[in-house]
C-alpha cells in the first residue's frame, strides 16, 4: 500500500538514513547521492519533474546541454540502485515497515507500507484484537490430531512401543499451551488422501494432524514423526534414533523432543485467543525447519532456512516465530564463523526490534533479542535481562540452552550445568546442547564427568564437537591411548567441509602429529577461531595470540571463554594473551 508522504515525512527520512548506513550502501556514495535527491524532490513536491537529464546534471554533474540519449549513465545507475535496494530489504531492510521503492521506467521514489497491519503503539487493547491479520482468527488454540504411530518392523516389543510413544505424546501435547487435542474416537486411526483430511479438518476443527513410523533394525530404533496440515502436506517432519536397551524411557524422551520441538509460542494462541490460518499453520512447520537447521549447527542448512524464510515473510509478514527464527540463524551463522557480526547485526537488530513490538510476551523473540545483543554487541546485561523474561515461560529450549552457554563464559560452571541440563531434558536429541554440556564441562576441567557423559559411542554421535571436547579431555586427564583411538573415529568423519578437517587436525597436533594442522594453517578459508587453536596446539605461540587478536575485533566466542579454556594454559605469562582476556571477559550484571 503506497503511503501518504504528508503523514510520513519523518518516518521516510528515517529510512533513507537507515539505508544510506547500510553496508550495502555505506560505500555506494553516488548511489546514495541519488537516493537522497529524488527523495528530496518528492518530499518537497517536485516528484513530476524527475527526469533523466535532470538526474544527469544534478547528481552525476554532467553539463547543460548534455544528451541522455547518448549517455546513458542515468539509466544504468537506477537499474543499480533498484537493484540494491532490492537486496536491502531482502537482508538488513527485511524488518522495514516502510519501504523505498522505483518502478520500472520511473525516477520518482514510491514509499510503502509493507506490512498492512497496524503498529505496535497503535494496537487496541482487546487481545483478541491484537492478532495479526489474516494469520489468525478468533478461536481455541490449535485443534491437534494425534493418529496412532504405524509399525514398520513387525514385532511384540515394536508394537508395545508404538502404543506407549503414542500415548505419551498425546499427554504431552494435551498440556502443551494452545493445543486442543482431538479424543481418538473422534478421528479415525488413517486418513487417506488430502480430501479425505480437509473433511476431517473442517468436520472436526482440526489444525493439524501428528502421525509417525517406527521401525527396528537390529538394536536400534528409528522414529519418524511428521506434520500434516488440514489438506494433507506435510508442513514438518523429523526423525529420531534410540537404542532397544531402555524402550520405556526411549518413549518420553522421544515424546518430550516432538512436544518441544512444535511448542507454540505466539502469546495469544498459547492463551487460546486464537486459532491459526493455514498460512499460519505452514509458517510454524518452517520454522521448526529452521530450528533443526540451528540445531545441526551446519552452515549451508542456516543459509537454506534463511532464504526460505525470507520468501515466506512476504506471504506471513507478522508471524513472528519465523522473524525470530531469522535472526537466530544470523546469530548463529556468525557463532560458526561464517558470517561478520556487522552483516548479521544489520539483519537481526531490526527483526528482533519488529517481533517484540508484535508479540512481547512471546520467549523465542526474547531469546533471539539475547542472541542479537549479547554475541553480536557484547551487551551481556541487555542479552541476560532478555533471557530472564523468556525464561518466565519456562518451557523454551533456547533460553536454557543460551542462559547456559552465558553462565559458563561468566565462569558459573554450576549454574550453567543446571540450565544446560534442563534444556536437554526438553529435547535430549539436540545436538546443540550436547556440545554446550561437553564445552562447559572442558571449561571447567571436570574432565572425569566429561568422559563419563560421552564416550559412548552412541552419546557423541554425531556430534563433531561433543568429539573434540572429549578427545581434550582424554589428553589432558591423560589417557592418551583412549585419545589416539577417538582420532581414528574423527578422521572417519572427515568431510570435504574445511570445519570438519579441523577437529582431527586439532586432535592429531596435540598427540605430537603437527603435519595437518601445520598444512592447514596454510588454508585461507579458516576463520582466526580455528587458527587460533590449530596454531596454539602445534606449540606456534605468537601466531595463536595474534590470530585471538583478530578474533577479537570480530567479536567471535572463542575469545569470552579464553579465561577458562586449559588448551591455552601455555599463552597465560604473555601480556598481549591476557589483555585479550581482559578485553573479552563477559560481565552478566552491571
Amino acid at each position: 500500500m503506497t503511503l501518504a508522504i504528508d503523514e510520513n515525512v519523518q518516518d521516510i527520512i528515517q529510512e533513507f538514513d537507515r539505508i544510506s548506513r547500510s553496508r550495502l550502501f555505506v560505500k555506494s556514495t553516488r548511489l546514495v547521492r541519488f537516493l537522497r535527491f529524488t527523495v528530496d524532490e518528492v518530499l518537497n513536491g517536485r516528484g513530476d519533474l524527475l527526469k533523466e537529464y535532470l538526474i544527469g546534471t544534478k547528481v552525476y554533474d554532467r553539463p547543460d546541454g548534455y544528451d541522455p540519449r547518448t549517455n546513458s549513465v542515468v539509466r544504468v545507475e537506477a537499474r543499480r540502485l533498484r537493484s540494491k535496494l532490492n537486496q536491502y530489504y531482502e537482508t538488513a531492510g527485511l524488518a522495514a515497515n516502510l519501504r523505498i521503492t522505483f518502478q520500472i521506467g520511473s525516477y520518482a521514489p514510491t514509499f510503502v507500507d509493507s506490512v498492512d497491519t497496524p503498529r505496535a503503539s497503535e494496537q487496541p487493547d482487546s487481545p483478541v484484537q491484537q492478532k495479526p491479520t489474516g494469520l489468525y482468527h478468533d478461536g481455541e488454540g490449535v485443534g491437534l490430531a494425534i493418529l496412532p504411530f504405524r509399525c514398520v518392523t513387525e514385532c511384540a516389543d515394536t508394537a508395545e512401543f508404538v502404543a506407549g510413544l503414542t500415548d505419551e505424546l498425546a499427554y504431552l501435547m494435551s498440556n502443551s499451551p494452545g493445543f486442543r487435542i482431538a479424543a481418538r474416537n473422534a478421528v479415525p486411526d488413517a486418513f487417506h488422501g488430502a480430501a479425505r483430511s480437509a473433511s476431517i479438518a473442517n468436520e472436526s476443527s482440526i489444525h493439524v494432524f501428528l502421525h509417525g513410523t517406527v521401525r527396528r533394525s537390529g538394536s536400534r530404533y528409528r522414529v519418524t514423526a511428521e506434520m500434516y496440515d488440514s489438506t494433507g502436506f506435510v508442513v514438518w517432519s523429523d526423525r529420531f534414533d534410540i537404542g532397544a536397551g531402555n524402550l520405556e524411557d526411549g518413549q518420553e524422551r522421544i515424546a518430550t523432543a516432538i512436544a518441544t520441538r512444535c511448542r507454540l509460542d505466539y502469546s495469544l494462541l498459547r492463551a487460546m485467543y486464537v486459532s491459526p490460518s493455514l498460512t499460519a499453520v505452514r509458517s510454524f512447520g518452517l520454522s521448526i525447519r529452521a530450528r533443526q537447521a540451528i540445531d545441526e549447527q551446519a552452515p549451508p542448512a542456516m543459509v537454506h532456512a534463511i532464504r526460505l524464510m525470507t520468501a515466506a515473510v512476504v506471504k506471513a509478514p507478522t508471524y513472528t516465530r519465523l522473524w525470530s527464527a531469522l535472526a537466530d540463524c544470523n546469530v548463529e551463522l556468525f557463532r560458526r564463523g561464517a558470517l561478520e557480526h556487522e552483516a548479521a547485526w544489520e539483519v537481526a537488530k531490526p527483526v528482533v526490534d519488529r517481533v517484540l513490538a508484535l508479540d512481547p510476551g512471546s520467549s523465542e523473540d526474547h531469546c533471539a533479542a539475547a542472541g542479537v545483543h549479547g554475541w553480536l554487541r557484547w551487551n551481556w546485561v541487555k542479552a541476560a535481562t532478555h533471557l530472564r523474561d523468556a525464561l518466565d515461560a519456562g518451557d523454551v529450549i533456547r533460553a536454557n540452552y543460551l542462559q547456559g552457554i552465558l553462565f559458563s563464559y561468566d565462569g558459573r560452571f554450576d549454574e550453567a550445568l543446571c540450565q544446560l541440563h534442563k534444556a536437554a531434558a526438553l529435547d535430549s536429541f539436540a545436538q546443540s546442547v550436547k556440545a554446550a554440556i561437553a564445552h562447559t564441562l572442558f571449561l571447567a576441567r571436570r574432565y572425569d564427568a566429561l568422559i563419563a557423559m560421552f564416550e559412548g559411542r552412541q552419546a557423541r554421535e554425531p556430534n563433531l564437537d561433543v568429539l573434540r571436547y572429549l578427545g581434550l579431555a582424554y589428553m589432558l586427564s591423560g589417557e592418551w591411548d583412549k585419545a589416539a583411538s577417538l582420532l581414528e573415529d574423527a578422521s572417519n568423519r572427515v568431510t570435504s567441509s574445511v570445519a570438519h578437517r579441523i577437529v582431527p587436525a586439532e586432535l592429531e597436533a596435540w598427540l605430537g602429529r603437527p603435519a595437518k594442522a601445520t598444512r592447514m594453517l596454510k588454508d585461507k578459508q579458516i576463520t582466526c577461531a580455528e587458527r587460533a587453536s590449530l596454531a596454539v596446539a602445534i606449540g606456534d605461540y605468537p601466531a595463536s595470540i595474534a590470530a585471538l587478536d583478530s578474533a577479537r575485533k570480530k567479536r567471535a566466542p572463542i575469545v569470552l571463554s579464553l579465561r577458562f579454556d586449559a588448551c591455552f594454559d601455555n599463552l597465560r605469562s604473555y601480556e598481549r594473551f591476557e589483555s585479550i582476556v581482559s578485553q573479552s571477559r563477559v560481565k552478566l550484571s552491571d
